[in-house]
């Protein structure tokens, strides 16, 4: 399935400087682990469980976030939104 992960701006240069990002993925882990090994400089500025991220680092998926559907295991459908949320400052 195609899916779009959109990137903050904290994160873009470590990835091409893109905002999106459209990949094939069934799940948002898959997805997660497609955009690292597309991007590995994104693995040093992600924490490493994505399933409880730190305060202030969230996904989403379409608006909802991950902690409140199934976590990295969250399906995903064909145009899913996938979002990474990081505070700036962290980085």
């Amino acid at each position: 399935m195609a899916i779009i992960v959109i990137l903050p701006n904290a994160l873009r240069p470590h990835a091409a400087y893109n905002e999106r990002v459209f990949l094939e993925a069934a799940t948002a882990e898959e997805a997660v682990t497609k955009l690292l090994a597309r991007y590995p400089a994104l693995e040093t500025r992600l924490p490493s469980n994505l399933d409880s991220p730190p305060h202030g680092v969230a996904l989403y998926r379409n608006g909802k976030d991950l902690r409140t559907l199934q976590g990295l295991a969250t399906p995903l459908q064909n145009d899913d939104r996938l979002s990474i949320i990081v505070p700036e400052g962290d980085l």
